[in-house]
């Protein structure tokens, strides 16, 4: 097309010499124009987003694109953010939090909105870890990062330009394996308080003594060694309490031990030396409840129904929401909608016994049917589904087949180390033993972060007894079977 206009042009100027440079100026400047041009272009500054402003703000929530942006090489990092966390006091909408930390009202604003779109809510939680990260020169905030619960944390970041970024990252944990020694002078609460003893672990202690000694009437004196495990978030905002792994009490001329234990099916005891269960084997009643509103009966006046019927089971009046425990350790029958049980779960016990629960607002995710439970671990929350005229949970027994008076009837468990696991025990026993050896008598408190599977944890030192089992019985050709301890071994990996 170029070559055709300059073509016309000499041809209108007839086939003298004098029309050739003029067409070959034209030609070298329009060349020199469009080469300027690209240049400009090339080297012109792109504005790759818009900043904030009075009508709109970009955000980008969880994009999968690559979010990084190339420093030119003569650009010096970023100084470190200026980090302030704190455990919230109240609940509050998030801009509130982020007015007094400096920003202003539109900004709150826009990390609110795009905080919600990722969270599903504005507001922070009284009791949840708040982090803020601030430019340590501008103190404008850089970015946040809250706990929504304690598997999973929002962070949100100011990208620059205007643009906020915001994604939900699930919480890493460490494994760390905590092991002490304190001194009981007049009593042990105060004692374990003293010592900054979290109070499940102290919990456990006094119902695994409680058939054997009163730990709140221990001689002056009395020396307490405890291994237990816990999990720690990676920025060491939360902590979460495991299971007591084992416990050494030595008051006058009496010593009181225990050790945790996972049977053939997961759950978790705790035994003395011998091998034989300590604290209850079961619960006299699945929760904290105000009074029995209706008890066992075969001729019951139905509220609802305006009839006569049995009532094979007991009313326990209580809170919505209060939390429902299992009464002993069992495998989950049903866990859903039974009619007029509304929301209820069927545990199937030993000796025939199955415990039933009703009218539950809440099933807890991890009770499903098939699954093991152990006594005292939450499965629901008290509600009023199907026929109900309150919150209340309905409890009920049935001993092959039949259904029995909760109020008369015992479970009659037995969690006694079996043959088949006795040898892991003993050599899970020793390894504890041996840990505890190793701690001061008294006057000293020491914790170590370790990461999942390492030796001094719950996991670790079942994983590690396995390992010397099975050395031990290719050895000597000893079958003892170890099928299914698996499941039991891993689930107590970080005493949870």
């Amino acid at each position: 097309m170029t070559n055709g206009l300059v073509f016309d042009a000499m041809r209108s100027r007839g086939r003298g010499t004098i029309g050739y440079p003029r067409a070959l100026t034209a030609v070298v400047i329009a060349l020199i124009a469009t080469f300027t041009a690209l240049r400009l272009f090339l080297h012109s500054e792109i504005r790759l987003v818009s900043p904030i402003d009075s009508v709109k703000f970009q955000v980008d929530a969880g994009n999968d694109a690559d979010d990084s942006f190339e420093l030119p090489e003569s650009a010096e990092p970023a100084p470190p953010s200026i980090v302030i966390s704190t455990t919230l006091e109240r609940t509050a909408p998030i801009e509130s939090y982020l007015i007094k930390a400096g920003e202003d009202l539109y900004e709150a604003r826009a990390w609110a909105e795009l905080f919600r779109s990722v969270a599903s809510t504005r507001y922070l939680e009284k009791g949840q870890s708040f982090t803020i990260y601030k430019d340590p020169e501008t103190s404008e905030v850089r970015g946040i990062k809250y706990d929504l619960d304690d598997r999973v944390a929002v962070t949100e970041a100011h990208l620059g330009n205007g643009v906020l970024k915001a994604s939900l990252e699930r919480i890493e944990y460490l494994d760390r394996s905590v092991k002490l020694t304190f001194a009981v002078r007049d009593n042990f609460q105060r004692a374990a308080a003293e010592n900054g003893i979290p109070q499940p672990i102290v919990q456990s202690l006094e119902d695994a003594f409680s058939e054997r000694r009163n730990l709140n009437r221990l001689t002056p004196g009395s020396s307490v060694k405890l291994i237990y495990d816990e999990k720690v978030s990676r920025d060491g905002n939360v902590s979460l309490i495991g299971d007591l792994a084992a416990a050494q009490i030595r008051t006058g001329s009496h010593t009181l031990t225990a050790y945790s234990f996972a049977d053939e099916h997961g759950r978790v005891h705790l035994y003395d030396d011998q091998g034989r269960p300590l604290g209850p084997q079961s619960l006299r009643f699945p929760l904290n409840f105000k009074y029995i509103s209706s008890g066992f009966t075969y001729h019951r006046y139905h509220p609802i129904l305006h009839e006569f019927r049995p009532h094979v089971g007991i009313d326990l009046a209580a809170d919505y929401g209060t939390p429902v425990k299992a009464v002993a350790d069992g495998k989950v029958q049903t866990a859903g909608w039974a009619g007029e049980l509304g929301n209820a779960i069927r545990i199937a016990h030993q000796n025939g016994m199955v415990s039933i629960y009703g009218h539950l607002s809440k099933i807890m995710p991890s009770v499903k049917p098939g699954t093991y439970v152990s006594v005292g671990q939450l499965i629901g929350l008290v509600g009023s589904t199907g026929l109900s005229t309150g919150p209340h949970l309905h409890f009920a027994l049935e001993k092959n087949g039949a259904f029995v008076n909760p109020l008369t009837q015992t479970l009659g468990e037995n969690h006694r180390v079996s043959p088949q696991m006795q040898a892991l025990f003993n050599d899970i026993k020793e390894q504890y033993q041996t840990a505890l050896a190793a701690l001061p008598d008294v006057g000293s408190h020491t914790a170590s972060a370790e990461q999942a599977g390492s030796e001094s944890t719950l996991s670790g030192i079942y994983q590690e007894a396995i390992h010397r089992i099975r050395s031990s019985r290719r050895s000597r050709h000893h079958a003892i079977s170890t099928r299914g301890l698996s499941s039991g071994i891993y689930s107590t990996g970080g005493g949870l």
